[in-house]
């Protein structure tokens, strides 16, 4: 506020052109903070980018220390919750009993031809 009291009579003694000259400088100052800004940013979600490619990388020496037997099965299994939730993908739902067996078709497939009629 006392930049602006301070400023309002030096903007009134200027010229048409020095006020030009000063509103144009103001928008350089602004266009080069923004570009700044926009340039930090991008840098950041680059960044991020980055961290996120690490996921498969990870992934294949978890797979390994599973293979290996050093990690569990339950451990792989969170290890795999844990890294789905960071990437933000859906894990696939751990596996359920064996479905019960249905009980055989009483007709057949329709690849197959019906049998013939008895003579």
């Amino acid at each position: 506020m006392a930049v602006l009291v301070w400023a309002a009579p030096l903007a009134l003694t200027l010229t048409k052109e020095q006020r030009l000259l000063l509103w144009v400088s103001v928008l350089v100052g602004v266009l080069l903070v923004g570009a700044a800004f926009i340039a930090r940013v991008d840098r950041w979600r680059k960044r991020q980018m980055e961290d996120a490619d690490d996921a498969p990388d990870q992934l294949s020496s978890f797979r390994d220390l599973y293979e290996r037997g050093e990690l569990s099965k339950e451990e792989y299994d969170r290890v795999l919750r844990r890294m789905a939730e960071r990437v933000g993908a859906k894990p696939k739902p751990a596996p359920a009993a064996a479905p019960a067996e249905s009980p055989p078709a009483t007709e057949p497939p329709a690849t197959q031809e019906p049998p013939p009629p008895p003579a």
